[in-house]
C-alpha cells in the first residue's frame, strides 16, 4: 500500500512546486524518496539560488498540506538534498539525504559531500596508521590531572586521561584519535594500556585513580575479567579506585553493565557518572548505575559566573547530591574566579586548569 501511495501521488507532488519551476517529472526512488531533475543553462550562483528558493517554497507549501488515501488524511513533510554536480549528482544527493537524517535538519545544498567524506576517509586511515604505530612503539600513554579536594584542600586523587605520542613528540590528545579508534581493531588494545598504566599510578602516587570506562569497555569480557584481577590483586587498595562511567547510547545489553558495576562494588570501588547536568537521560543513568559520586558537566561550570542557568542547574544538582550523599566534582574550574565560587556553592572537589594541567606519571613521583 505504501508503494501505491508513493506513485499515485508522485504527479500529484508537483503541484506544491511554484508554477512555472521548470520540473516537471518526479522519479520514485522508494522507501519515501523522490527525485526532481532539470537542466540548467548555466550553474551561476544566482541560478543556484534561485532553484534553491523554488525547493524551500516547494518545503513549506509541503509542510502545510495533507495528502488524501482512500478516505485517510496524512500530514506530510520532506527534508530535501540539492546537487547541481556535474558528476555524480544522484550520489552527491543521496549523501546529502543521509546526513540530514544524522542531523536531524531538513535542507542541504549537497555540493561535493563526496569528496569531502573521501577527504575525511583518508584522513582517518592516516590516524588508524598513527595509532598502530603508537601502539607497537608503546606511545599510548596516560596522563593524570589532580582531583583536589575542597574540604580538606589537599590533591586527594588523579583522573587517568590517555594520550598519543606522535612522530614528532606531540602529545595528542584523545579528541583527534579515540572516536576512530572505537570503529577499529585498536581501541581494546588502547583500553587496555590505560588500565595497566592507572593500576600503576596508583600504585607508585599511593593516591586514588579515576579511570574512564564506556560501555563498550564494559560489554568485552577479556577487559571485565582484567579489572576484575587487578582489584583483587591489590586488596583494601581498590576502595581508592573510581570508575567513571562515559555515556552510551548504544548499549546491547545493560544486564552486563549492571553486573559489572555491582561486582566491582564489592571490592570498594567507587563509581562516577561524567558530565551529569547535560542531556535527557542523567537520572535514568542514576538508577542504572548507583553512583556515589557526580562529576558535574564542565560546560555548566565553566559559564557559572556569567550565566545564572547554569549556576541554577549547578546548585540544583549540589542540593540533589547531598539528600542522596552523592560527592560532587566540578570539573573546567579554570580560574580563581570560577574556584572561589565552586567552593562557596560547597562543591567538594575540583579539577581544571587552575589546579593544575594533566601531567605524566614521571612529574608527579
Amino acid at each position: 500500500m505504501s508503494y501505491k501511495l508513493l506513485t499515485d501521488h508522485s504527479l500529484e507532488i508537483l503541484n506544491f512546486l511554484p508554477s512555472k519551476s521548470g520540473y516537471e517529472k518526479v522519479y520514485v526512488l522508494g522507501e519515501g524518496s523522490y527525485a526532481f531533475i532539470k537542466d540548467l543553462d548555466n550553474n551561476s550562483k544566482a541560478q543556484i539560488e534561485y532553484e534553491i528558493a523554488l525547493l524551500k517554497k516547494f518545503q513549506t507549501n509541503v509542510k502545510y498540506a495533507t495528502l488524501d488515501f482512500i478516505n485517510f488524511e496524512f500530514d506530510i513533510s520532506v527534508i530535501i538534498s540539492v546537487s547541481d554536480a556535474l558528476k555524480n549528482t544522484y550520489k552527491e544527493a543521496k549523501l546529502g539525504i543521509e546526513k540530514l537524517n544524522k542531523t536531524k535538519k531538513d535542507f542541504i545544498y549537497a555540493q561535493d559531500l563526496s569528496i569531502n567524506l573521501n577527504e575525511i576517509a583518508k584522513n582517518n586511515i592516516e590516524t588508524i596508521k598513527m595509532i598502530k604505530k603508537a601502539i607497537l612503539t608503546n606511545n599510548i600513554t596516560s596522563y593524570f590531572q589532580p582531583i583536589y579536594n575542597n574540604k580538606t584542600k589537599q590533591i586527594e586523587k588523579y583522573e587517568s586521561l590517555v594520550r598519543l605520542i606522535d612522530n614528532q613528540g606531540k602529545i595528542i590528545s584523545p579528541y583527534f584519535f579515540i572516536d576512530i579508534a572505537k570503529k577499529g581493531r585498536y581501541y581494546k588494545q588502547i583500553t587496555n594500556i590505560v588500565i595497566d598504566n592507572s593500576f600503576n599510578a596508583m600504585k607508585k602516587l599511593q593516591k586514588a585513580v579515576t579511570i574512564n570506562l564506556s560501555i563498550i569497555d564494559i560489554e568485552d569480557e577479556h577487559l571485565r575479567n582484567k579489572i576484575y584481577n587487578n582489584l583483587a590483586s591489590i586488596g583494601n587498595l581498590a576502595q581508592n579506585v573510581t570508575f567513571e562511567l562515559l555515556e552510551d547510547e548504544n548499549v546491547r545489553d545493560f544486564s552486563i553493565v549492571k553486573e559489572f558495576i555491582h561486582k566491582v562494588k564489592t571490592y570498594g570501588v567507587n563509581i562516577a557518572i561524567d558530565d551529569f547536568g547535560s542531556g535527557y537521560s542523567n537520572f535514568e543513568r542514576l538508577l542504572d548505575f548507583e553512583p556515589t559520586i557526580l562529576k558535574i558537566d564542565g560546560s555548566l561550570i565553566k559559564n557559572i559566573l556569567t550565566d545564572s542557568f547554569s549556576r541554577n542547574i549547578v546548585e540544583a544538582i549540589i542540593l540533589f547530591a547531598k539528600k542522596e550523599k552523592l560527592k560532587t566534582v566540578a570539573e573546567f574550574v579554570s580560574s580563581k574566579e570560577i574556584f572561589d565560587l565552586v567552593n562557596e556553592l560547597d562543591i567538594d572537589y575540583s579539577q581544571g586548569y587552575y589546579i593544575s594541567e594533566p601531567k605524566a606519571l614521571l612529574d608527579l613521583i
